[in-house]
């Protein structure tokens, strides 16, 4: 491996370490409510008139007690289990109804009733997280009621999948939520290594196969209607390179699961992303194209830069040398560009086509990508080095 990818992974790695878990665990973190804040401001104070969503308490929680489980935050613990448990009580039927609600006020109120898949899915991620740090057996009957309700609630049993909220917001089906709900789905299957977990996991694979990803363009539809047929129609959806990279890791990751080979569809998705969403050197990912690769919007955010390192990196580790030069490109961009030194552990979350920043605040939600990008280079880096040369990363 080079000396220039170590050297950045180096600087990133301490980057997380020293300044980004720190600030979130402090200054991000509500310890009167035991939970975490929604977004800084860019002075690192938090934003106090927004509402604070599921969402964004269970990527914190996610992040934090990986972090710990790692030992890259043994601290991470002594948020991640409380933060957990408040999750639970705060969200979980608050309304007095199975699901959990969408948000709440800073003092735990509802504000927000609906159930949303997007938002269900990572309460299940956090949930198989903090069951690694603790057998508690209410993490157990959280993920128990969970499950039910996306067999009694959320299911389409006519055409698969699942709605994507209830009560339905419009008349679309989508993609992305159904992207996290099979990575917390195969995060759970690692905790406990349940059959009916892979099974779950295998019908949104069959999903996303079927219906979501052209096998010959390597595209990625975002939308659709009632029965899983493209919209608005098929040549003229947007295509987002962030979610291509984000699927072909995941489909990897679902192929360690199963043992099934994923690897024509992954090629297929990594294949278009680098050729039609990456400026290979700058390491820049724009936030939209078009079918035909077309460019759609050049305005470019944090997370996608963090799904590539993640996606590239698990490709090296098979042997796809020539994406070393990339990863190291993409990684020093996500630290010079959006993870800059001068904030002190935050982020400019997104910047236009000449790179001037979008974002008035930083939100909480970039953690969950930005820690698990660079993470996945360290992994790639401990694979490849010595011992020795890899224990200060």
């Amino acid at each position: 491996m080079s000396a220039e990818i170590e050297a950045i992974a180096l600087r990133s790695a301490r980057w997380l370490r020293t300044a980004a878990l720190p600030l979130w665990s402090t200054r991000g973190f509500d310890g009167e409510h035991q939970a975490f804040e929604e977004q800084l401001e860019v002075s690192g104070a938090p934003v106090m008139t927004v509402s604070r969503r599921l969402m964004v308490q269970a990527r914190q929680i996610s992040v934090f007690a990986a972090a710990a489980l790692s030992g890259r935050y043994p601290q991470g613990a002594d948020l991640a289990l409380p933060a957990a448990r408040a999750m639970i009580s705060t969200y979980l039927s608050a309304d007095g109804e199975p699901g959990w609600v969408f948000s709440v006020d800073r003092r735990g109120n509802v504000v927000d009733a609906k159930r949303d898949l997007y938002a269900h899915a990572f309460a299940l991620f956090a949930l198989a997280w903090v069951m690694r740090l603790e057998r508690d057996p209410a993490f157990e009957t959280a993920i128990a009621a969970t499950l039910t309700f996306f067999d009694s609630s959320f299911a389409d049993p006519e055409h698969g999948g699942y709605w994507d909220c209830l009560p339905r917001s419009d008349s679309l089906r989508r993609q992305n939520p159904h992207m996290h709900l099979l990575e917390a789905l195969i995060t759970l299957y690692d905790t406990t290594k349940c059959v009916d977990i892979l099974d779950r996991c295998r019908h949104l694979q069959g999903l996303a196969v079927r219906h979501f990803i052209d096998p010959t363009t390597g595209a990625l539809t975002e939308e659709f209607t009632n029965d899983w047929s493209v919209y608005p129609a098929r040549g003229a959806c947007r295509v987002e390179p962030g979610h291509l990279f984000e699927w072909a890791w995941l489909l990897r990751r679902y192929e360690a699961a199963s043992g099934e080979d994923q690897s024509a569809v992954v090629t297929a998705l990594i294949d278009t992303a680098l050729r039609h969403g990456l400026d290979d050197k700058q390491g820049r990912v724009v936030d939209e194209i078009g079918e035909d690769g077309r460019l759609r919007d050049a305005a470019s955010r944090s997370w996608p830069h963090a799904e590539a390192l993640k996606a590239l990196s698990v490709e090296t580790t098979r042997g796809v040398n020539r994406y070393v030069p990339l990863i190291a490109a993409i990684l020093r961009r996500l630290g010079d560009t959006f993870c800059r030194p001068d904030l002190d552990g935050g982020w400019i979350d997104h910047v236009d086509a000449e790179d001037r920043p979008l974002s008035k605040t930083m939100p909480a939600s970039t953690l969950y990508h930005v820690y698990f990008g660079i993470t996945a280079v360290e992994s790639l880096l401990d694979k490849t080095t010595s011992p020795a040369d890899s224990a200060h990363l």
